[in-house]
């Protein structure tokens, strides 16, 4: 069974001298010749080996070979180490033995007797490997395991706005992500100091700008589409269902930003126009109040249901995956998900994310 270990910072450089010492006393003064002794050795333990890996893996002594060698050396000593089994993966990684790295991860992740955050550091580790090789939808569903497993560990908050900034382009999630990083980490930090002061603000700025250039930004008018709006619901209550669906439409064109008609209209067309056009003009007044309001999971699984119904997988994957970016463990939107994955051929994925939802029973 794998097991923690406590380790503590041991006086190498003392140990090395004294090794020194040793050899240089080795010899007697008596004028016969002798013959050489081997020089002393000095045993390093299973723990010393692991905290001379971990100095060579960081700071300005970092040396990755003499840290490989240790930290191979240490996982030899102490086999069922867990810190050691993560010293060795850090080590591989570094050296781009990403297949040692993932194994010994693994291994940590697999060992249910060990303290839940301790594995989700594994799963952030395994995510880092993956996205190195460029396995980003992988290492985006690895860093959902680990947020499981242990919901305050910011490096994996920190690699998930990463990979939603950079890969995914799903900016409202980034700033999410980012912020909870910066507010899970040590505030003298200089990565969460350049999150709040750069990262974050530049981020936000840039959802600004879009949100400013939609079409009708500038006109808008709020008021007239609240009366509008008022007379669409009017004309609900007298089951003039046709009619009330123009209403909301004008009231999305002279306020793009009103969250009630979009989503009343997406969901008044889904119901009563079953056509490719209904269904394209439903889709993209749901993508409006997804837009004006990314956290709520209602509008994407309604949007997503729609495309599955009408057999658009791949709108519908794409869809719940920007869902997924916001709430990764709601059970409806990945049931959802994986049925949608699977129509669409996305074969690749589809056990892992099956067994994703499993663990979250």
């Amino acid at each position: 069974m794998m097991k923690e270990i406590a380790f503590r910072k041991m006086p190498f450089l003392l140990m090395a001298a004294c090794a020194a010492v040793l050899v240089g006393c080795d010899e007697e003064e008596v004028p016969a010749p002798k013959q050489p002794q081997a020089a002393a050795v000095v045993e390093e333990s299973g723990e010393e080996c692991l905290q001379r890996a971990i100095d060579k893996l960081s700071g300005e002594g970092k040396d990755i070979e003499a840290a490989d060698a240790a930290a191979k050396k240490a996982l030899e000593l102490m086999p069922d180490s867990a810190e050691a089994r993560l010293v060795d993966g850090q080590a591989a990684y570094m050296k781009k033995d990403y297949k040692r790295a993932i194994a010994d991860f693994d291994a940590v992740v697999a060992e249910k007797s060990l303290p839940p955050a301790l594995r989700a550091e594994a799963l952030v580790s395994r995510a880092v490997v993956e996205i190195a090789q460029n396995e980003f939808d992988t290492a985006r569903l690895t860093l959902f395991r680990a947020l499981h497993l242990d919901h305050r560990n910011a490096a994996a908050w920190y690699h998930l706005g990463l990979l939603s900034r950079n890969t995914y382009q799903f900016d409202e999630a980034a700033v999410e992500q980012f912020e909870m990083a910066a507010r899970l980490s040590a505030p003298g930090d200089p990565r969460t100091k350049k999150l709040s002061r750069e990262v974050i603000p530049a981020i936000r700025a840039s959802l600004a700008a879009a949100a400013a250039s939609r079409p009708g930004a500038a006109k808008r008018d709020a008021g007239a589409a609240a009366k509008l709006i008022a007379d669409a619901e009017a004309l609900r209550k007298k089951r003039q269902i046709r009619a009330a669906m123009k209403k909301y439409e004008a009231a999305l064109a002279a306020d793009p930003f009103s969250y009630p008609a979009a989503r009343e209209l997406a969901y008044l067309v889904s119901l009563n126009d079953k056509t490719a056009d209904g269904v394209d003009k439903a889709l993209r007044a749901y993508r409006v109040a997804i837009d004006l309001r990314p956290v709520v999971q209602d509008n994407y699984y309604a949007a997503a249901q729609l495309a599955y119904a009408n057999k658009r997988w791949a709108t519908a994957v794409s869809i719940l995956d920007r869902a997924i970016a916001h709430d990764p463990e709601n059970h409806k939107t990945l049931d959802l998900y994986i049925a949608a994955l699977q129509k669409a051929g996305r074969d690749k994925h589809l056990n892992a994310w099956k067994a994703y939802r499993q663990e979250l029973k």
